[in-house]
């Protein structure tokens, strides 16, 4: 039965959008929204034990934690035998090549005597072709990656592993409990950057020293000549001697974008690697969370970035430190910024880009967020003119059924029908 719909849907929207987060019991929920011919024509839901991110990959869909093997279900959230030949946890993270359609896979393996980051990349049929190993001098929580066409970037954050987590078990039992990130402070540790070349061994590694920050997410990176570039969400971190909880993981429950991590909120800024140097610029005082690009340039030079948009609670009473207060776009070749708001106690989550089918730039296409009403406790699907962003309203929403609420936390993907048809 097809989801009621406000507005015109494109007809351009052929696919399925994806989506993971929080279930009930410390469980995951996968999320499956079919668009097709102008209508929304199903709503799929499935438990997992993952609920950090979601990728479509060689004919499967893949529930990712944030250190783990990953779990696999067919289109219909069917569970699968993985198939992926992994045996060491890999970060929720897995980058698309937007050139073969292959994915770079990444994570952190806290040996018993050597600590090493293990960066494969499947094909895109899910063929592990390629793996290497960089030697690290200590573990640190590492979320995400920059991919370019010849590279991987790779931060090191004074981050360190919780006690009493086994570097092989995924997500980290503690004493306090289960934790999504076993990962906790180590302040005064310095930061380095590491930059390898994709299809080596691993064994060079170009190293920056960088000022201690902590980087949750990369909006995308490429090489320019000899140099790259990447946009990363960052955050400012504890400095040595500030009073800090040794006991407590880094992000608190709530999540990435939803609690504070370091007493602040991130901004995005521009790094440019060159020769033996790292320039850092930020690129706008606004807080920011969740950005993407359009996914046709993963691994190559953009223009436009998307983002959650965040501030800092003015509501005392209220048991959230982070508001959620729209969507951004930033135009980085004019250094602009378009907002958007949905309105009072609706809050959007990750923007996704889809191209439309005779776009030729990576604004010429659509925008779905999943937005969630606090007050009807509810969410719906909306879908935004990307290349009018901030200017108009949404071009249409689809309500999804009732008491189905996904909420701002977790990551979601758009899989075009021509991937899996």
């Amino acid at each position: 039965m097809n989801l009621p719909i406000e507005g015109i849907l494109p007809p351009d929207l052929q696919g399925t959008l994806l989506r993971i987060g929080p279930g009930g019991a410390e469980r995951g929920a996968l999320h499956a929204i079919e668009l097709r011919d102008g209508a929304a024509v199903s709503y799929l839901t499935g438990d997992t034990s993952a609920d950090t991110n979601v990728a479509w990959h060689a004919g499967s869909v893949l529930a990712l934690a944030e250190a783990g093997i990953p779990e696999q279900f067919s289109r219909a959230l069917v569970p699968e035998e993985f198939g992926g030949a992994l045996t060491v946890p890999i970060a929720s993270h897995v980058h698309r090549d937007a050139r073969t359609g292959g994915r770079v896979i990444f994570g952190i393996d806290d040996g018993a005597e050597t600590t090493l980051l293990r960066i494969g990349e499947w094909d895109s049929g899910g063929v592990l072709t390629h793996h290497m190993a960089v030697t690290l001098e200590r573990a640190t929580w590492q979320h995400d990656i920059g991919l370019t066409e010849r590279h991987i970037v790779f931060i090191e954050s004074p981050t360190e592993p919780l006690p009493a987590v086994v570097g092989r078990a995924g997500v980290g039992t503690v004493a306090g409990g289960t934790v999504a990130v076993p990962f906790r402070w180590a302040p005064g540790a310095p930061g380095w950057v590491g930059v390898v070349a994709r299809g080596s061994d691993g064994s060079t590694v170009r190293w920056f020293r960088l000022d201690p920050c902590l980087v949750t997410h990369v909006l995308g990176a490429y090489d320019d000549g000899d140099s790259v570039v990447l946009y990363v969400c960052r955050y400012e971190v504890p400095e040595k001697g500030q009073a800090v909880n040794l006991g407590a993981s880094v992000v608190a429950p709530d999540g990435i974008g939803m609690s504070l991590i370091g007493g602040g909120l991130p901004v995005l800024e521009r790094w440019r690697i060159s020769g033996e140097r790292l320039e850092r610029v930020q690129v706008d005082e606004r807080s920011i969370e969740y950005p993407r690009i359009d996914p046709l340039c993963e691994g190559s030079e953009f223009r436009y970035g998307y983002c959650a948009a965040l501030s800092a609670t003015k509501d005392q009473s209220a048991d959230r430190a982070v508001d959620q207060v729209g969507l951004m776009r930033f135009d980085l070749a004019r250094d602009e910024v378009a907002t958007w708001n949905p309105g009072q106690h609706l809050t959007a989550s990750e923007p996704l880009f889809v191209r439309a089918v005779d776009g030729h730039s990576d604004d010429e296409g659509w925008l779905l967020t999943v937005v969630d009403d606090a007050m009807r406790q509810g969410s719906d699907l909306y879908v935004l003119d990307a290349s009018s962003f901030g200017r108009q309203g949404p071009q249409a929403v689809i309500h999804l059924p009732e008491a189905v609420r996904l909420p701002f936390r977790s990551h979601g993907e758009w899989v075009g029908a021509d991937r899996y048809r």
